[in-house]
């Protein structure tokens, strides 16, 4: 018998349980694996009595447990940050069931869903906030500054003080009491050798996990394992929000999946708020510091992505819906098991710390979790990787699959084929007149679509120059004869001359792009005759740590055509028949000889496709464009007469629901276009932005604005397709 809901809360309308769901609410799907597979909520359709259910694909921005312990529905179309609030970890959970496996068919309700009751009982894994009424609700609001906090940091404004008052030596005074490193490590500058080296200094003398007394450490030692009051220094440098440092922590030997205990870790200006403690990875604490690039750093490194909340790392689009072979009893079982259960992810089971990783964990994030979640980087490889010597530790090429949106085969072939070069250079290898030779790509694909970026990362990530060069260049670069040794002499400098065979060679990558319109002179003077080998099979210099990267848009056709007949474009399908169907076209193509292409025939090492964006990533690249935009109006304000001047500063851009906002971003995306098509839609954001701080206020830009840091909140009106932007909160800088 169906039961009505006594208590009543804001924003909700008690009904019978037992009463269908309307079209506007979540619910949840499994196809083995009730974490990934989302249900998203249906088009706005009127609710007639028994009508199937027709869902839309939508951003998952709720909680599975709705089925739980929801027994009231919200009449508004919010995305039911409301209901995950109030069905945390922390107040649900299910003791044992014994789940069967879902297998996906297509999506056909004829009757309509119901809820049925469903008693809950207690776990021994449950916060102590399980009892939860109106005590987390109460919890949750105390804390929406979004703002946490790490143990013995001071305030930039007292650091920088501390560091005037005692003048130079003042790394030396604090010597024994170290009251300040804490704050060191957060603010000192990375450029500063002098800060760098102290700083290093007083980690040596820290204490180390393990060790109850100090010992001075070897600079590996002192990154890896010193703490402060038992917190990991890696803690601090994530604090700093500065990728630069964290990575300084990783590859002295830090480890990404460290975990602090901390009696304190979130601020809230409201009194009589009760603490708040918890066991938090390193990778939770970037996520709640909303910092993007460094969880991507730690990713690359090594970061466990499975102590985020599956329900956290689910994908933002499912491109498939599926029918519900479970009854909501079971889906609830299998979720809650698998988030409040499971061992990883005990540590957020507070209500609180649950609901603050959820706003934090924005639609780059999950992206990025997802990606690592599914591409996986081996222990073999790692190791194959890692070097004593920094110009030969390919270990941030892993990065590079965080770097780029999507185009996973490509980011595999290329980790691949590099450590392939670097292990036949260090060892014997059975080719020999093969290991002075460069590495050739050629990558071919609908322009715009990562091909630019992916070489840039890799020249970033492994700290090396690269040169570009079109058929423009070449024909600047030449002399009035038609002679052009440009590049010789850029290999000269990089790779060692012919005559200076023992001169140490250095990594540097070419670029020749859009080769379908170089001519052929250009094509022997910026790659046949600097590569050309001897009568020996020897090449003339050692370009075994140089990389040829030629782009086309010849392949256009083919590439393009074998995305729309095989997409989505599975790792299976890569990696099969498919796929190497698909590669045997191209190589027969380039060695047809009928275009520009033949040239590079016998030289080159993979021919590598980049496909068109599916909607995931097209999400993930307006997300990242918005981000970007943030962090430009997050520069501060400053009213010095110098290079540095700025008007247009201090605004923190608050999306309340990111995925509506990159929706509107991803509708202008140009296949034939790529990244570059969805540009315009970013730079009218940021024209209404610039018109609503032009409009906001008529007083000028004074002092006091330098000192506060001001919200604005993009809205999205749907029916118009337009973005709003209106004024949020402000805050002093300090606290922000």
């Amino acid at each position: 018998m169906a039961k009505k809901v006594n208590r009543k809360k804001k924003g909700y309308t008690a009904k019978t349980i037992a009463e269908p769901l309307p079209p506007n609410s979540p619910t949840t799907i499994c196809t083995g694996d009730p974490l990934r597979v989302p249900l998203a909520p249906s088009t706005d359709l009127p609710w007639p009595s028994q009508r199937p259910v027709e869902p839309e694909k939508d951003e998952l921005d709720f909680d599975a447990r709705f089925f739980a312990s929801v027994k009231s529905i919200p009449e508004s179309d919010d995305d039911f940050s409301e209901i995950l609030q109030a069905n945390s970890p922390a107040r649900t959970s299910i003791s044992s069931y014994n789940s069967s496996t879902c297998t996906p068919e297509p999506l056909y309700i004829p009757e309509p869903l119901y809820i049925p009751e469903i008693e809950l009982e207690p776990s021994d894994n449950t916060s102590s906030q399980e009892n939860w009424e109106p005590e987390d609700d109460e919890r949750i609001a105390k804390y929406k500054t979004r703002q946490i906090k790490l143990p013995g940091v001071k305030s930039r404004r007292d650091y920088e003080e501390f560091k005037s008052s005692a003048g130079k030596d003042w790394f030396f005074k604090d010597f024994f009491n170290r009251s300040m490193l804490p704050s060191a490590i957060v603010y000192y500058k990375t450029y500063d050798d002098f800060s760098v080296k102290e700083v290093a200094r007083q980690l040596s003398v820290l204490p180390v996990a393990g060790c109850k007394y100090r010992e001075v450490q070897t600079p590996l030692t002192a990154y890896r394992d010193s703490r402060i009051n038992g917190t990991p220094t890696i803690f601090y440098a994530v604090y700093s929000r500065n990728p630069g440092k964290v990575k300084k922590w990783l590859k002295e030997g830090a480890d990404p999946n460290s975990v602090a205990d901390l009696k304190d870790l979130f601020d809230s200006k409201e009194d009589g708020y009760k603490l708040v403690p918890v066991k938090i990875p390193l990778l939770a604490f970037a996520i709640l510091l909303e910092e993007p690039e460094i969880v991507r750093l730690l990713l690359t490194f090594g970061a466990n992505p499975l102590v985020i909340p599956g329900i956290l790392r689910l994908p933002v689009i499912k491109p498939a819906i599926y029918r519900l072979s479970k009854s909501p009893e079971g889906i609830t079982k299998e979720f809650v098991e698998n988030i409040s259960q499971d061992e990883a992810t005990k540590w957020c089971t507070d209500a609180v710390v649950f609901n603050r990783l959820k706003l934090a964990t924005n639609l780059s994030i999950r992206y990025d979790l997802q990606k690592a979640d599914t591409f996986k980087i081996t222990a073999r490889q790692r190791q194959l990787a890692q070097d004593p010597q920094p110009k030969m530790d390919y270990t941030p090429l892993f990065k590079l699959h965080f770097d780029i949106i999507g185009q996973n085969l490509a980011v595999k072939k290329i980790i691949q084929e590099l450590l392939r070069r670097k292990v036949r250079k260090i060892s014997s290898w059975p080719c020999e007149s093969t290991r002075d030779r460069p590495t050739v790509f050629i990558f071919a694909g609908p322009k715009d679509h990562e091909q630019s970026k992916m070489v840039i990362q890799i020249a970033r990530n492994l700290g090396i120059p690269f040169f570009s060069f079109s058929e423009l260049d070449y024909t600047l670069c030449s002399d009035p004869d038609g002679k052009n040794n440009i590049l010789e002499l850029l290999l000269d400098e990089q790779a060692g001359s012919e005559t200076k065979p023992d001169e140490v060679s250095e990594f540097c990558i070419f670029v020749l792009e859009n080769v379908e319109e170089m001519s052929s002179g250009a094509l022997n003077s910026l790659f046949t005759r600097p590569i050309k080998a001897k009568k020996d099979g020897f090449t003339s210099r050692d370009l075994s740590k140089t990389i040829w990267v030629v782009t086309t848009n010849i392949l256009n056709p083919m590439i393009t055509a074998f995305y729309e007949e095989h997409q989505p474009l599975t790792p299976e399908k890569m990696t099969g028949k498919e796929g190497r169907a698909l590669m045997s076209a191209m190589k027969k193509f380039v060695r047809s000889g009928t275009t520009s292409l033949s040239v590079f025939a016998d030289y080159v090492d993979s021919i590598i496709p980049f496909f068109p964006f599916d909607e995931n990533e097209q999400l993930a690249l307006a997300h990242r464009a918005l981000w970007k935009l943030r962090s430009q109006l997050l520069r501060p304000i400053s009213l010095a007469n110098n290079y540095g001047r700025n008007f247009l500063g201090n605004i923190k851009l608050v999306t309340e629901k990111d995925y509506q906002h990159c929706r509107m971003i991803a509708k202008s995306y140009n296949p034939n276009e790529g990244a570059g098509s969805m540009k315009q839609a970013v730079a009218d954001i940021e024209r209404e932005i610039f018109y609503h701080f032009l409009e906001s206020s008529e007083d000028a830009i004074s002092e006091k604005d330098e000192k506060e840091v001001t919200e604005y909140i993009l809205k999205v009106e749907k029916e118009n397709d337009a973005i709003l932007v209106q004024t949020g909160n402000v805050m002093p800088k300090e606290d922000f």
